[in-house]
């Protein structure tokens, strides 16, 4: 098969025991069209691979034209956070529960992934976040985020005091359970869950959702993608606080600890089928349109 992807690398949900035959499959689909295969270590326990074409998740970044993500959005989301300094699409195969993300079902799979190396496929770049916490003018830790930044309470059922700033510029304080900072992307995950908007992926637009605040007024706010997000988070009632990035736990939150969020300078390229409709992925996932049940 004549296709400008060379090689590429499979990157496959850690710990599932019930992907085998569609990894193999997927493998072999790739063999017959004379692709240079490389896998992530989770991928070499489904398929037989010589240790040169197993490498970590950086590496296969290095050296291949394509990734495809086996698995859900968990995995696919795992995989962006890790590529996005190198520019490398991705695709993804479903075998999770929601799969907004992911949208080529196994049963799909052979003919599909054929359209896409022929180069019949619809193109993606979706924004990313970057988030940095700063102590005493200094950056302790730096983590990106495919979907949300999440700031909670922890250990304790009372609210945390959060500031918000956007561009260096007070919007509010707030008592709340925490706040879900999200890219368009991240607008069907736990943002939806906290009654945020639901955001089209090619906007370059980031969400605050407020995580049950206090004040019933406090609502959801979208800002411009090139915003700059500064949150502090206060001990007063001496409660604790965590930080997550797409469920990834960061270090400790203290009382004087500075947030800053901001889109990170590259995006995420993803490739889909050319039949992929983002309204009706809403439409499947979200259960709209529905005839009436009787």
């Amino acid at each position: 098969m004549n296709t400008k992807f060379k090689r590429i690398g499979l990157i496959s949900k850690p710990n599932a025991t019930d992907i085998s035959a569609t990894v193999q499959a997927l493998y072999t689909l790739l063999i017959d069209a004379n692709i240079n295969i490389v896998v992530d270590e989770e991928t070499a326990h489904h398929i037989s691979l010589p240790s040169e074409h197993i490498m970590s998740i950086s590496e296969l970044a290095d050296q291949c034209d394509l990734i495809m993500s086996i698995g859900g959005d968990g995995t696919l989301l795992s995989a962006a956070r890790a590529l996005v300094d190198k520019k490398v699409p991705l695709v993804g195969i479903n075998l999770g529960r929601i799969g907004f993300l992911v949208d080529i079902s196994p049963e799909e799979m052979n003919v599909q992934i054929r359209q896409i190396l022929e180069g019949h496929y619809h193109e993606e770049e979706r924004i990313i976040l970057n988030t940095q916490i700063i102590r005493n003018n200094t950056l302790i830790h730096e983590q990106s985020a495919f979907n949300e930044v999440a700031i909670h309470r922890l250990k304790s059922p009372g609210l945390i005091d959060i500031e918000t700033y956007v561009n260096q510029r007070f919007v509010n304080a707030q008592r709340s359970d925490g706040l879900i900072i999200a890219t368009p992307t991240g607008s069907t995950a736990y943002a939806l869950s906290g009654g945020g908007p639901l955001m089209h992926p090619s906007l370059d637009a980031i969400v605050l959702v407020p995580i049950n605040p206090h004040t019933l007024s406090n609502r959801p706010l979208v800002v411009d993608g090139k915003s700059e997000i500064g949150i502090r988070f206060s001990q007063r009632d001496k409660h604790e606080a965590q930080l997550t990035c797409d469920n990834v736990i960061l270090p400790s939150i203290l009382e004087d600890d500075l947030i800053n969020i901001s889109r990170h300078e590259n995006k995420i390229h993803l490739l889909h089928p050319t039949n992929h409709d983002f309204f009706n992925i809403l439409r499947v996932k979200l259960d709209w349109s529905k005839a009436p049940q009787t």
